[in-house]
């Protein structure tokens, strides 16, 4: 037993420190940690046998539950509004048409025959959570285009696994009617979010009501509700996948005590069941058997990337422009960076157990090209999201992350927080001293954080271009940020041009008098 925690626990540190390399190199960390389980599985130096597809299927779904759960949290409820219905239909018929030209081409262009090329489709068709979360962070894209992104990943687990179970069972009993897969799918999507929108109200009156002795508890019992929701809505006939999804978004858009400590948690545990994940997916691939499965991989990953996701998102987002008259109107740029972005990640590899578990014919490969596809997809597309959104001109300069954190702990007051706002050159309160600012009274400036050093407001102290501000707001969600910290300055008047270009001799306009009315010199200031 000693043996085997220092194994473990000697593989999950390899993983997380091979995620500073792949910062470093641009490379995805999530294939480091794939890499890290290769290496110590039976056929890499460590030797370690691992083949209970069982255990890996079950570990890999409940992480994915934790990981969807963070992402939920991380997601505001006005751009989730804004995309819901765009990463909605790319949840559902995205993934239908995905799925279906991917199976086409697999067929045509593979020596896969049809019933493998449609289980290879199903179990690539949607786009992977943890991959795109992994991915867009800190990638500065326009809020709407990454809640699409973002929201249709988390959303779209449930279809590809109803196909894949549909086609399993089809494989089984030789007949599958279509008005029963298009039923189910929508009675699970639509079990699965009624049950999170209640869980997730429930789940915020606990946490708000109950008096627990200890701060750490906060977080478990968070993580606890929303992952017993997600247990009895997958046997309430519902998607446990939406509904931890919508719990992580109503818990993350309420008045919740204790709510950084939560988010800080549940930040730390997604990396960490990602890490799980993919070495544990990493530890069952045998890479002498994917040799066979390279050309069939190579061939499905270009007809995906390049063909059948694009061809999904561009009809699927121009159905939706002539639906709407435009109001959900996405130019050729947004079209090709959300095609691009389509990341696969552990989802497929978890589906593709589930052939190989109920002994469907062909299922050996298609794990193994799914493998081989997921690996070369994730390298290919997670190392050039950013390039490409900079070609486009879609990426945007998002501000540093705080070097220093501060939250309120404790019986904080519901509806408490902390703010950390970074001033660049064109906010109001830059050159601005504090005492000319105006600032709600329910809002304390606790800190300000200047090159490093710790600098302590006072009413003569002058912002600067670059500063951390601190804010406490005693009600954060009516109150938000003062706009002296979140307004920006206006453009200076450009200089006359008449003045400017007078020809030597001749008098230049009138200066105003003193009787006209003069801006103040601090009117940025209040």
């Amino acid at each position: 037993m000693d043996l085997a925690v220092v194994v473990a626990a000697s593989l999950v540190l390899l993983a997380i420190l091979s995620a500073r390399f792949s910062q470093r190199f641009g490379m995805p960390a999530l294939v480091l940690f794939v890499a890290v389980g290769m290496f110590a599985g039976s056929s890499g130096p460590l030797g370690i046998e691992f083949e209970d597809y069982g255990l890996s299927l079950n570990i890999g779904l409940l992480a994915l539950a934790v990981i969807i759960f963070s992402g939920g949290l991380d997601t505001r409820y006005r751009l989730f509004r804004a995309a819901v219905l765009p990463a909605g239909l790319l949840a559902t018929v995205g993934v239908l048409l995905t799925a279906g030209i991917l199976a086409l081409l697999a067929w045509w262009l593979t020596p896969l025959d049809l019933l493998t090329s449609l289980l290879l489709g199903a179990v690539l068709g949607s786009t992977d959570a943890a991959a795109t979360f992994a991915a867009l962070k800190g990638r500065g894209l326009p809020g709407r285009l990454k809640a699409v992104l973002e929201t249709e990943s988390g959303t779209n687990d449930p279809v590809a696994i109803y196909l894949t179970m549909a086609l399993v069972a089809m494989a089984g009993a030789g007949a599958l009617g279509a008005f029963g897969l298009v039923a189910g799918v929508v009675l699970q999507l639509g079990l699965g979010a009624l049950y999170g929108w209640v869980a997730g109200k429930a789940l915020v009156f606990v946490i708000n009501r109950v008096a627990l002795d200890g701060a750490g508890l906060y977080p478990v019992l968070a993580l606890a509700g929303a992952l017993l929701a997600y247990g009895l809505a997958n046997v309430g006939f519902g998607n446990g996948f939406i509904t931890i999804y919508v719990v992580g978004l109503v818990l993350g858009n309420a008045q919740l005590a204790h709510r950084r400590s939560i988010a800080s948690f549940m930040d730390g545990a997604a990396w960490g069941a990602q890490v799980l994940m993919f070495v544990l997916l990493g530890l069952l691939s045998f890479p002498e058997r994917l040799g066979a499965a390279l050309p069939s991989a190579i061939v499905v990953t270009l007809a995906l990337a390049l063909v059948a996701r694009p061809v999904a998102v561009a009809a699927t987002l121009g159905a939706l422009r002539l639906a709407t008259r435009g109001r959900y109107a996405f130019t050729l740029p947004e079209i090709t960076l959300v095609s691009w972005a389509g990341l696969k990640g552990a989802v497929p590899i978890i589906l593709a157990i589930v052939p190989l578990l109920a002994a469907v014919p062909g299922a050996e490969l298609v794990f193994e090209v799914v493998f081989v596809v997921v690996i070369l997809g994730t390298l290919m597309q997670g190392a050039t999201i950013a390039p490409l959104a900079r070609w486009l001109g879609l990426e945007r300069k998002e501000p540093p992350q705080p070097p220093v954190t501060l939250e309120l702990g404790g019986a904080a007051p519901v509806g408490a927080a902390v703010f950390d706002v970074y001033l660049e050159p064109d906010r109001r309160a830059v050159g601005c001293r504090l005492g000319d600012l105006e600032i709600p009274e329910d809002v304390v400036i606790a800190g300000i954080l200047r090159d490093g050093k710790l600098v302590t407001p006072r009413g003569s102290t002058v912002f600067q271009a670059g500063d951390h501000v601190y804010l406490i707001s005693g009600d954060a969600d009516s109150v938000g940020i003062p706009p002296a910290f979140s307004g920006r300055r206006r453009p200076e008047p450009i200089a006359d041009p008449v003045a400017e270009s007078a020809e030597p001799g001749v008098d230049p306009p009138e200066a105003p008098s003193a009787a006209d009315p003069q801006p103040a010199a601090d009117t940025k200031c209040t």
